[in-house]
């Protein structure tokens, strides 16, 4: 039966007109969610809900939009554990592996360790990372536009802090070597940069569970992860605490 949370559908069950029909309302009472204090841990308690009753591709689309913004990646983990049939879905299973490589590499984590060969020699993030000071690095690309937001951030933070107890350091990912160095020059960019060809085989985004750029991640001294995530203001205001 499809109501059963034990089923496991071999195919499937909703066409996209099906998973549209029934993700609009729910989104429209999602809408009615006061923006206050509670409201996260409403939205969470819905899409919960929501999910429990729908065993199909729409319970899925809100797993992965819904409750992976509301949850901690360990409660998510826990929530689709509890369910035979998210378990068992396929989209879920590849999204797991990615919010189980998020939890390997979450705040309090140790760095993960990675090397690309550029400008004719091989450098690691364990070069940087690790070594004594904090380092925030930015993982980012010349096409992107909110990476380009905030290169002016990293820099200034570079101006004001870079020396024996911090630095800024670029791992230019998903990019042209060309267009990557071209940037350098058009962004006003003099902090140590990591270029990561697309055919790495370690690729540094993949062991970060980097889904989207920029993030932008500070190490601590001892190479573990402070936080993750960081952008503008509260990114600033992080850094500046740190080196009081």
């Amino acid at each position: 039966a499809q109501n059963s949370k034990s089923s496991i559908p071999a195919t499937p069950i909703l066409s996209k007109a099906e998973v549209d029909a029934k993700l609009k309302p729910f989104f429209e009472k999602l809408d009615s969610v006061p923006q206050d204090s509670n409201g996260t841990a409403t939205i969470r308690n819905m899409a919960i809900e929501f999910a429990e009753e729908n065993l199909n591709e729409a319970g899925v689309y809100v797993i992965r939009n819904v409750l992976a913004y509301t949850m901690s990646t360990e409660e998510l983990i826990t929530f689709i554990d509890g369910n035979e049939y998210f378990k068992a879905d396929s989209t879920i299973i590849k999204e797991r592996a990615l919010w189980e490589v998020q939890l390997e590499t979450a705040e309090g984590k140790m760095f993960k360790d990675f090397e690309a060969e550029y400008e004719g020699k091989v450098v690691k993030l364990s070069d940087y990372v690790g070594k004594g000071k904090y380092v925030l690095v930015d993982f980012w690309a010349s096409w992107c536009g909110p990476c380009k937001g905030e290169i002016p951030n990293l820099v200034e933070l570079q101006n004001k802090f870079g020396g024996e107890k911090f630095t800024v350091l670029g791992v230019n990912v998903w990019d042209e070597e060309e267009k990557f160095k071209a940037a350098l020059t058009e962004e006003g960019i003099t902090y140590p940069q990591i270029y990561i060809p697309r055919d790495n085989k370690d690729n540094a985004t993949e062991l970060y569970g980097i889904k989207g750029i920029p993030q932008i991640i500070l190490f601590g001294p001892d190479g573990v992860i402070v936080k993750r995530d960081l952008r503008g203001n509260a990114m600033k205001a992080l850094v500046e605490e740190k080196m009081k």
